[in-house]
């Protein structure tokens, strides 16, 4: 996946075609007597992103594809965009959509459509967030112990991980564990932090 629209993926193989993304700076002009105007920087201006997409019957169901795109830009809201990294980009709404149909079967159904995509960066408010919910930070699962136990033929050595007394086959980079090596009652999940 190349990148995702709230519900809609763009996929590697066919689209995006091109990718473009342009931001601007606003200034504003002060008029200045018996001289040249003085410029203010006002503010940025909120980013523009553009797609290319193609989408063609040997990989997708272009109609298909084109409803759900249309259908989410009737919704008028603003949708997460995060690239296929992982990278979240922000929130955009649909700006515009244009279809050109390359080639149609012979009822009229699209085999490839082209579809230009623009998007513009919806920010945020920070008055919206600050009344979020803030949730609560979860440790990732970790092994837990107090006192000496023995796991298959390895000591614990109390408040040491099993991860890291659990010695290596001759050669292991690091330690080889086994599903009965660690017992149940170890392992623990903690929101402290």
């Amino acid at each position: 996946m190349f990148a995702a629209l709230g519900e809609i993926q763009f996929e590697v193989v066919g689209s995006p075609e091109a990718y473009e993304s342009a931001r601007a700076y606003d200034f504003a002009e002060q008029k200045v007597i018996e001289s040249k105007p003085q410029l203010q920087w006002v503010g940025d201006d909120l980013e523009r992103l553009k797609f290319e997409l193609i989408w063609h019957a040997s990989f997708t169901n272009p109609a298909a594809q084109l409803a759900l795109l249309r259908a989410t830009a009737a919704q008028h809201l603003a949708q997460p965009l995060v690239f296929g990294d992982g990278g979240f980009r922000g929130f955009f709404v649909i700006e515009s959509i244009n279809v050109k149909s390359q080639q149609l079967s012979a009822g009229g159904a699209p085999i490839s459509i082209r579809v230009a995509l623009a998007l513009k960066e919806w920010d945020a408010d920070s008055i919206l967030f600050s009344s979020a919910i803030p949730v609560a930070k979860v440790s990732p699962l970790a092994i837990a112990t107090t006192s000496p136990e023995v796991v298959g033929a390895n000591a614990l050595t109390p408040g040491v991980s099993a991860l890291l007394s659990t010695s290596g086959a001759p050669g292991a980079s690091g330690p080889n564990l086994e599903a009965g090596d660690v017992p149940a009652t170890v392992i623990v999940r903690s929101t402290a932090r």
